[in-house]
């Protein structure tokens, strides 16, 4: 059935879903027992985690939430943003404000996104140009795989300006969210 994307006919005839329909569907129970997101119009099935990816979402999750403690922000594990016709779910996003502002909405941005890269590498690079078009600064992409961390900055027109790659044993600091700072070579 996939295959069948490949012809550009078929392509064409793909119908996108608004983010309202999506919403709808939610709540008509569509997507109970189908973990999906919604991006640039196409629901995208998500993976399921590995034990190494949830060791890593747990291991940033804690440190994020160290360094905002305190701070105006929600670290948000596995939560949507409604980002024009997309609604990823990322790993990790840190949203500015306090959960409670969003009670009958999802968060519209978020200052620092992370995706946690086992084997949706393919997708959470191509999910780097919906956080660019959402205007959020800073998205980061773990790979513990290969031993890096895709770091990507500056918005402008639906594009990151800044995308570097840097090895496990570097530490990645976040400009986004001053004082968290990552290595995979932490992690052992």
């Amino acid at each position: 059935m996939i295959e069948i994307l490949d012809s550009p006919e078929w392509r064409q005839r793909v119908a996108p879903i608004p983010v309202e329909r999506y919403h709808r569907m939610i709540d008509a129970g569509v997507f109970d027992d189908w973990n999906v997101e919604l991006l640039n119009g196409l629901l995208v099935e998500k993976v399921s985690k590995s034990p190494l990816h949830q060791f890593l979402l747990d291991l940033l999750i804690n440190q994020i939430r160290q360094v905002c403690a305190g701070a105006e922000l929600w670290v948000r594990q596995e939560g949507p943003l409604t980002l024009g016709g997309s609604e990823p779910g990322p790993d990790i996003s840190v949203v500015e404000g306090r959960a409670a502002q969003f009670k009958r909405c999802n968060p519209t941005s978020a200052r620092l996104v992370i995706e946690v890269a086992i084997s949706s590498l393919a997708i959470d690079r191509a999910k780097a140009a919906v956080y660019a078009s959402a205007g959020i600064p800073e998205y980061w992409i773990v790979c513990p795989e290969i031993a890096c961390t895709e770091v990507y900055r500056e918005p402008v027109r639906g594009a990151y300006s800044f995308h570097e790659t840097i090895p496990a044993a570097t530490i990645v600091g976040s400009s986004a969210l001053p004082g968290f700072a990552f290595s995979l070579a932490d992690v052992g």
